[in-house]
């Protein structure tokens, strides 16, 4: 059976005038993703998706693309009212899309949900590659 309430969610391109309710989004949920500039989303409006439901923006995601080789799917968010109802996959899927169609090679997700990754078809790389990150705060200069 069909949930008629992701029926009532539009997908689609973000525009420059998105990017407020697309900051609200994303600050409402700083404790799983990263702060972006309104000037850093306004560079990624082209690679950028959001959910409208009744008019209201209810999720969001972008695809930062670094090569031909790789791009990253940043800034997925669903407000917490209307998660579980596909809007996430809907984006994950856009995203995606995207990257095939520009023939990119990967796209990677730094996430605190890989669970929900995994179940669109985002895994460990293979031959066992992992991504490292350096943090320099708190590093003593010896």
């Amino acid at each position: 059976m069909t949930d008629t309430h992701v029926e009532t969610g539009i997908l689609r391109k973000a525009h420059a005038t998105d990017i407020p309710n697309i900051q609200a989004l994303i600050r409402s949920n700083l404790d799983k993703l990263l702060p972006r500039t309104d000037q850093e989303l306004l560079e990624l409006i082209e690679t950028m998706w959001v959910v409208e439901e009744n008019g209201e923006i209810v999720g969001c995601c972008c695809l930062e693309v670094y090569s031909n080789k790789i791009a990253e799917l940043r800034s997925l968010a669903v407000k917490d009212g209307s998660r579980g109802l596909g809007y996430g996959r809907m984006l994950c899927e856009a995203a995606v899309a995207e990257a095939e169609n520009r023939k990119i090679r990967q796209v990677l997700v730094v996430t605190s949900t890989p669970e929900f990754f995994e179940g669109n078809g985002f895994g460990a790389c293979l031959n066992e590659k992992y991504a490292l990150f350096w943090n320099g705060v708190g590093r003593s200069k010896a």
